[in-house]
């Protein structure tokens, strides 16, 4: 056995391994649905974020972070296998985690860590395989909500353990939209109308699913408003996450911690026309804010450019955890050096995507791939008609091959009120997720 073998063992004893320091707490928080490009720290003009920017001054901030897929449940599944999407399987809403491929959760208990999950019930659910690993797995309803647990759930730690806290919060998102009540991008005031105080009076006056299913319906000053709803929301998540880190800093929780901030995807916003989905593959959905504030203040203040991933999380984890690298995962320690070119790939059935910075393929299965370039044409709007056989060529130096994971298990229909629940989030069907 190796001199490291028996740390790794007993990375929950403080002590372990003579002189080691304490093996560090994690929290891996996730803002569903956040653009990056509505992140002050990301150049954003409305004051959305000061909380996050502060933060960020003593973090690493990852310039150019892509999601795998502009949808909860795939992105989620990278964020905590480490696995691209056509790795780990699940791309589909009758699919689940294979048993033999592990999560974070379970790398992490396994080496002795306590671990919490609180979550906004969606995507993020049992039946596709989440709760595995976690000591506690509790859905909430909101921000506020969420707070109230995390300060119960860890207040009833063993502060001789190490923990592992992931915080998943869902208010970004557009809410339940019932019939003749506005609910897109719905948040407590102040925050509902702080950049914009006659926003919800400035949208048409018709049912929020019919607004929502709409295409190219908003005029300039309604889809203004509709941002700026969307910005409160923004705003309302960030200043609960202030009142939350300041208790974790005086409680002690934030010492000898990890802390990545991150969201599973962006949001269309009604920039192409429509408003249903999360941007899809054009960047307002795939690139994401990504936030690495090391324990012992590493990379603090630096800002990098690279192209990075949500499959890069788990590495990153296991890494300052002091736990072995796992071979299998494409995915790199975001603390450490990263090629100045690198290939994303990710998959939104029918579609898939690759990025090798500049450069972005699109391939719809059976139609057609085409060719962008992401410096020279930011909006994304000159599409250049490619080989498909030009995708394959990209899209493989992203992970190997040749390694071979087990099939994603297939489940049943959704129960009917769960279905009724993701439809009330606008997720009315296969395209709109």
């Amino acid at each position: 056995m190796s001199a490291r073998a028996p740390c790794a063992l007993a990375l929950g004893l403080a002590l372990a391994c003579g002189a080691r320091e304490a093996p560090p707490n994690v929290i891996l928080v996730s803002i569903d649905t956040l653009r990056a490009d509505h992140v002050g720290l990301y150049g954003y003009t409305r004051d959305t974020t000061p909380f996050l920017d502060r933060f960020a001054e003593g973090a690493t901030v990852f310039e150019r972070a892509f999601t795998t897929c502009p949808w909860t449940l795939v992105a989620h599944m990278t964020m905590l296998t480490g696995l691209f999407p056509a790795q780990h399987g699940v791309v589909a809403d009758q699919l689940a985690l294979a048993e033999d491929i592990p999560l974070l959760a379970e790398r992490l208990a396994a080496a002795g860590y306590q671990t919490l999950a609180l979550y906004s019930a969606s995507w993020i659910h049992e039946r596709y395989g989440f709760a595995r690993g976690f000591d506690v797995f509790r859905a909430h309803g909101s921000a506020e909500e969420a707070d109230a647990l995390a300060r119960a759930e860890l207040g009833r730690l063993d502060r001789t353990r190490p923990f592992f806290l992931f915080y998943h919060l869902f208010d970004v998102h557009n809410g339940a939209m019932s019939t003749g009540e506005h609910m897109i991008y719905p948040s407590p005031e102040p925050f509902q109308s702080m950049f914009m105080p006659d926003a919800l009076e400035k949208l048409p006056k018709l049912p929020p699913d019919v607004i929502w299913q709409s295409e190219n319906l908003l005029t300039p000053e309604q889809l203004a408003a509709l941002v700026a709803l969307y910005d409160g929301g923004i705003r309302h998540v960030d200043t609960r996450l202030a009142e939350l880190f300041a208790w974790l800093e005086q409680e002690g929780l934030l010492a000898n911690t990890l802390v990545i901030v991150t969201s599973d995807h962006g949001e269309s916003l009604g920039q192409r026309g429509k408003l249903t989905g999360h941007g899809e593959l054009a960047q307002e959905g795939l690139h994401v804010p990504l936030i690495v504030r090391h324990p012992r203040g590493v990379g603090a203040g630096t800002r990098v450019p690279e192209v990075v991933h949500l499959g890069d999380i788990v590495p990153t984890v296991l890494e300052v955890a002091g736990l072995p690298r796992d071979p299998r995962l494409p995915g790199l320690s975001l603390l450490g050096r990263l090629p100045a070119e690198r290939v994303v790939t990710g998959t939104y059935l029918p579609q898939e995507f690759a990025v090798r910075w500049p450069e972005k393929l699109i391939r719809q299965k059976g139609v057609a791939c085409v060719r962008l370039d992401l410096a020279a044409d930011p909006g994304e709007l000159d599409l250049e008609q490619v080989p498909g056989k030009r995708f394959d060529e990209l899209a493989g130096q992203a992970f190997d091959a040749h390694l071979r994971f087990p099939a994603p298990r297939t489940l049943g229909e959704l129960p009917e009120a769960d279905r009724a629940a993701l439809r009330a989030l606008g997720y009315g069907g296969e395209e709109e997720r």
